[in-house]
């Protein structure tokens, strides 16, 4: 089982070192029919490029905050990572992080404690829902300009957040089921999620079975809604277990959250089953090895992580009473696909954690993963 070697702070951390470390140019996520740009068409200003913060960078020293409050440890550091990088290019930002383990409550008390230090940008992603939104409204209030990523709420733009930036799930699960449909055609799916509860989940997974049942009827969904595994690769490991002891071989898990299908992998290995094919999103070093090891059949979408760098330009954009050129919602790109002999190389000298969809160079990602 491959473990984050990440260090998860409890409070406000300016990673100052980090971001000079990785002054690196984020990749931006390619346009895509059905997106539209950031903040609407409403604002008198012009839009900067898409990817493009340098036009962005305040005139006076400013505060900007990214709190991510629970699941995906590793995929938590890297997209840090991508906020600080993305930060480093202004000189006049200021950037720090809270990555919490106290739950709903260290999520709200993190939002209020940027506020009180004086952010004037957050990008958070609201892992508990709705009840992060009135934290939020008061953050607005204050004149924050806070950006929803990741995990869609139903909130008010323009009085919760001034935008939501979350990844296209309809165009995502589109392409599975379609993936499905040609490459596997029937059998048992499984859709492997987060935390009990966790919003992004829920959606990717709505998306998902309406996709399904219009373009590959012939899979079966069992159960019939997604199986809670927290990301974690040792709980996807006991709950694979169980779904296979329960309802025989699968022909395929859909999980938000690769990286730690390593553990659903490893299920099927303890079973002596039949290997299933995989649909993710969120992938990592140590699945991409244990595809190659396992003969996996895989579609991968990624980038995920340069999310958290996009929500900065867009909460920057608004700062500066700009429109955002940035897309809305965030479009995936095919990472792997083994059917179309489309496969990421398995490098033992690289972390099991890395991600390499990242915008982040190799080793910039060893040092994020190091905690260096």
């Amino acid at each position: 089982m491959y473990r984050a070697r990440v260090s998860r702070p409890q409070a406000f951390v300016v990673a100052t070192a980090l971001a000079s470390a990785l002054a690196l140019a984020a990749c931006s996520p390619a346009p895509a029919g059905g997106t539209t740009p950031a903040g609407g068409a409403t604002q008198q200003a012009a839009a900067a490029a898409p990817g493009d913060i340098t036009s962005l960078c305040p005139s006076e020293p400013t505060k900007v905050v990214y709190v991510k409050s629970a699941g995906g440890q590793v995929w938590s550091a890297i997209s840090n990572a991508e906020f600080q990088t993305e930060a480093a290019k202004c000189p006049t930002l200021e950037a720090s992080w809270y990555n919490g383990t106290t739950g709903q409550q260290g999520a709200i008390a993190a939002t209020n404690a940027a506020v009180a230090q004086g952010a004037k940008v957050m990008v958070i992603s609201p892992d508990f829902g709705p009840s992060q939104l009135p934290s939020m409204r008061k953050a607005m209030e204050a004149g924050v300009k806070v950006v929803s990523t990741v995990n869609e709420v139903a909130g008010q733009k323009g009085t919760d957040y001034v935008e939501s930036l979350v990844w296209d799930t309809d165009a995502i699960a589109r392409n599975q089921a379609e993936w499905l449909a040609k490459n596997v055609g029937t059998g048992k799916v499984a859709f492997l999620g987060g935390q009990p509860g966790a919003p992004s989940t829920e959606k990717t997974f709505t998306a998902f079975a309406t996709a399904l049942r219009q373009y590959a009827p012939q899979m079966q969904l069992v159960p019939d809604t997604w199986v809670p595994t927290n990301w974690d690769a040792a709980q996807k490991r006991r709950s694979v277990a169980g779904l296979v002891a329960q309802n025989g071989d699968y022909a395929a898990f859909v999980s938000d959250y690769g990286a730690s299908d390593i553990g659903a992998v490893q299920a099927i290995v303890d079973a002596g089953g039949k290997m299933p094919a995989f649909l993710n999103i969120g992938s990592s070093q140590g699945f991409v090895c244990a595809v190659a090891q396992h003969k996996i059949a895989w579609l991968g979408q990624d980038g995920t992580t340069q999310m958290s760098a996009a929500s900065l330009r867009i909460g920057l954009a608004s700062l500066a009473g700009r429109a955002s050129a940035e897309q809305v919602p965030f479009v995936l790109s095919v990472y792997a696909d083994t059917a179309a002999g489309k496969v990421p190389a398995c490098d033992p000298s690289i972390s099991p954690d890395a991600d390499l969809s990242s915008s982040l160079p190799v080793d910039k990602l060893k040092a994020v993963l190091s905690g260096s």
